[in-house]
């Protein structure tokens, strides 16, 4: 069996590569021991049947490697600090643990930062997208396109986009369109963190369009909530517009258009009329699906995945 991991930013997803899905929130599993995890899995796809054949990992922003290793032979988990942007739950941390614990063959997926392999021109930025855009971009490439971008707009905003099957560069969720949650720091928030009112980090997990109000999904009206997926959706249709840029310059005139994230089927409507053409919505599960795809192929001996080299001691 082959099984793929979504570290994404309110739960972890796993899925097989038949397309068997299953969720645990991240407070919840921050909360569980590395044996509890285990346990679930197993219970989840049956393992006593069968073994794991390949596990695809994703972890935080994946920003400490740049090639698809064995999980063994990442340093520091894959990245290079924990103190990222954004809120350290514990919960994805323990799934890596659970992972190593439980001896399954894993190899870890890294995110698309400055050390990538995409547009020189997107170097400029220091992180693209954390590794489980990578997932999203293969299942639609498993879905027969080459050409596409993926907005994946919820707590965050992050798109990605790919020209003739390879990444060509990635726009994270501090650089533009601030999500529901999260968001880039404007001019007031850079004042207040010169202020020392607030720490860099704390700007972002607040600058999202409903947080910045002090509100939440749960917290908001119906109207309030509208008019944040209003928001929502031209922040993902800009940021649409401008990864086609760089793709019309690459060769791709008319990517495929994808929205991700939970509000995705919400939105898509909207984003479709802003963007003037088809944007579908992409399954919550689909990336860690695209994860599980990722571990079949490279199992069966691909060397490359959308132009992220695959480390030669995953054969070994």
């Amino acid at each position: 069996m082959f099984i793929g991991v979504d570290h994404g930013t309110r739960a972890i997803r796993f899925a097989n590569s038949e397309g068997r899905c299953y969720v645990i929130p991240r407070k919840e599993a921050g909360g569980l021991t590395p044996s509890e995890i285990i346990d679930r899995i197993r219970e989840a796809f049956d393992l006593s049947k069968e073994e794991v054949e390949l596990l695809a990992l994703c972890y935080s922003m994946g920003d400490g490697i740049a090639d698809i290793v064995r999980i063994e032979d990442a340093e520091n988990r894959g990245v290079i600090s924990q103190e990222g942007a954004g809120l350290h739950i514990g919960g994805g941390t323990n799934v890596f643990d659970a992972v190593l614990a439980a001896k399954w063959p894993a190899i870890l997926l890294p995110g698309i930062h400055d050390r990538s392999d995409v547009d020189p021109r997107m170097k400029v930025f220091s992180h693209g997208a954390s590794p489980e855009k990578v997932g999203l971009a293969y299942k639609v490439l498993k879905d027969g396109k080459r050409d596409f971008i993926i907005s994946d707009a919820s707590s965050n905003v992050v798109t990605i986009g790919v020209a003739t099957g390879r990444i060509a560069g990635a726009i994270d969720a501090p650089i533009f369109a601030p999500g529901l949650l999260h968001g880039p720091l404007d001019v007031a928030a850079i004042r207040k963190v010169d202020a020392g009112k607030m720490t860099a980090n704390e700007a972002f997990t607040r600058g999202g369009i409903l947080r910045k109000r002090g509100l939440t999904l749960k917290s908001c009206t119906d109207e309030e909530k509208e008019a944040a997926f209003e928001a929502l959706a031209l922040y993902a249709a800009m940021e649409l517009a401008a990864m086609g840029v760089l793709l019309r310059d690459l060769g791709a005139a008319e990517p495929a258009l994808y929205l991700a994230g939970d509000p995705a089927p919400q939105i898509s409507g909207r984003v479709s009329k802003l963007v003037g053409r088809e944007v579908l919505p992409l399954k919550s599960c689909d990336a860690a699906l695209g994860c599980a795809l990722i571990a079949e192929d490279v199992y069966g001996g691909a060397r490359e995945v959308l132009g992220l080299r695959v480390d030669g001691r995953v054969w070994r």
